[in-house]
C-alpha cells in the first residue's frame, strides 16, 4: 500500500473511533497491538559509528550500522545473507560493508555488490536496508522500507535552534503502547505526579500518525525537583504531549519562566519491556559566552530533573499491564488512545520475509 494510502486508512480509523463507546464488554478485549510499529526509533549516538560498524539487537533482529567513505550513514540487518555471519564484526570498503567470513559486499541499498573469486552474485543476496536520520548527534531508523512520516521534532519549532543534554537511559516494565498510554492516563496524571488538572484533557490527532494531549496543571508533588520548580519557575504548567507512531514521544512543558521540552524514544525489547531513551533539549542561545559556560550547565540541569521525573515514575508503577475488561468511564481517553495505537501499522519490508526469516533463524542456531 502507497504511503498516502496508508496514511488515510489510518486516518479514517482514527476518525470513525472518535465517540468509541465506553462499554467493558468482551469485545472491547480484542484489541491487538503489533510488536514493532512502523515509526522511528533511536539506534545510538552518531559518533559511535564514526569508529567503525555498530551492531544493535532491536525490532526483533541484529542491525548494523555503519558510515560510508562519503560520510552517510547505512543501517541493514547484520547477518549476512550468505551464511549469517555478522556483519558488525566486518569492515567498510568505500561505501560498502564487507563480511568478515567470505568478504561479501553490500551497498547502502542492501544489494552484494562483490563476492571474492569471481563467483556470480545470487539473486537473494542482499539485506533489508532502514531509513536513517542524523540529527542533534543522535541516530534514528525507520522499520520499514519507507518512512510513513518524517522524523518528528516539537511542533512550530526550528531543528536547527536546539541542542540536546546525553541521553537518560531506563527500562519500562512495560509494553511500548502502555508507555506511550502515560500521555492520555487522566489519573495518573495526579496519583503518580502530583499534577492537579485544572480541566479535562484536550486530545486531538494533528497527524494521521501522530496523537496529542494537553492540559494546564498545578505543581503539587514534594519531591524535591518539584519544590524547586515551584520556587524558580512557577508553581503551573501547561503540558503538551504528542506521540508519534507510537514510540516516540515529544513533550513540551511551559512554565512561567521556563520551558522544558524532552523526546521519549520507546523501543520494545524482550518480556513485555521497553527500553526508553530521554532527550532533553534547550533553545541555542544567542550569546557566544552564554553557549560555551551556561547552557552546559543548563543541559545537565534539564537532564538531571527530566531523568529524576520520569525514573521516579517507572519505580513506583509497579509494570502495569493491558487489560480492557476493567477499564472504566474514567479511563474514556485511554479508550480512545488504546484505539489509535491498535490501528497503528507494522513494517512493510523490501527484502522477501523468507530471507529475513532465514537471517533471524541464523542467529539463533
Amino acid at each position: 500500500m502507497a504511503i498516502l494510502e496508508q496514511s488515510n486508512a489510518i486516518g479514517a480509523s482514527i476518525a470513525g473511533r472518535q465517540r468509541p463507546s465506553h462499554s467493558t464488554d468482551q469485545s472491547t478485549n480484542l484489541l491487538t497491538f503489533v510488536d514493532f510499529p512502523a515509526s522511528w526509533y533511536f539506534f545510538s549516538l552518531a559518533k559511535e559509528v564514526d569508529k567503525g560498524p555498530v551492531s544493535r539487537h532491536m525490532l526483533g533482529q541484529d542491525l548494523v550500522a555503519y558510515r560510508t567513505d562519503s560520510g552517510r550513514i547505512v543501517v541493514m540487518a547484520s547477518r549476512c545473507a550468505h551464511l549469517g555471519a555478522d556483519l558488525s564484526k566486518g569492515k567498510v570498503v568505500g561505501d560498502c560493508i564487507q563480511c568478515p567470513f567470505h568478504g561479501w559486499r553490500y551497498a547502502p541499498d542492501g544489494h552484494c555488490t562483490h563476492i571474492p573469486l569471481g563467483h556470480g552474485i545470487p539473486p537473494g543476496a542482499r539485506q533489508e536496508t532502514y531509513p536513517a536520520v542524523e540529527r542533534h548527534g543522535f541516530l534514528f531508523i525507520f522499520n520499514g522500507s519507507n518512512p510513513l512520516f518524517p522524523l518528528p521534532f516539537f511542533f512550530d519549532e526550528e531543528v536547527d535552534q536546539f541542542t540536546p543534554s546525553a541521553p537518560v537511559e531506563f527500562i519500562g516494565g512495560s509494553t511500548w503502547y502502555m508507555v506511550a498510554a502515560h500521555g492520555f492516563d487522566t489519573q495518573h496524571f495526579e496519583t503518580v505526579h502530583s499534577r492537579k488538572l485544572h480541566a479535562p484533557l484536550s486530545v486531538d490527532c494533528p497527524d494521521p500518525y501522530a496523537r496529542r494531549s494537553r492540559y494546564t496543571a498545578d505543581v503539587l508533588g514534594d519531591a524535591y525537583y518539584d519544590r524547586l520548580l515551584r520556587r524558580f519557575v512557577g508553581p503551573t504548567v501547561d503540558i503538551s504531549i504528542t506521540t508519534w507512531g507510537g514510540t516516540l514521544v515529544m513533550v513540551t512543558g511551559r512554565f512561567k519562566r521556563a520551558m522544558s521540552q524532552f523526546i521519549i524514544a520507546i523501543q520494545p525489547i524482550e518480556n513485555g519491556q521497553s527500553l526508553c531513551h530521554v532527550l532533553p533539549f534547550a533553545r541555542i542561545s544567542s550569546n557566544r559566552l552564554s553557549r560555551i559556560f551556561l547552557q552546559p550547565i543548563d543541559l545537565w540541569i534539564r537532564r538531571l530533573f527530566t531523568g529524576a521525573y520520569l525514573i521516579a515514575e517507572v519505580n513506583c508503577l509497579g509494570n502495569p499491564r493491558y487489560n480492557a475488561t476493567n477499564l472504566v468511564e474514567a479511563d474514556k481517553e485511554l479508550i480512545e488512545y488504546f484505539q489509535w495505537a491498535a490501528a497503528l501499522p507494522g513494517p512493510t519490508y523490501s527484502v522477501s520475509a523468507k530471507v529475513r526469516s532465514d537471517q533471524r533463524m541464523v542467529r539463533g542456531s
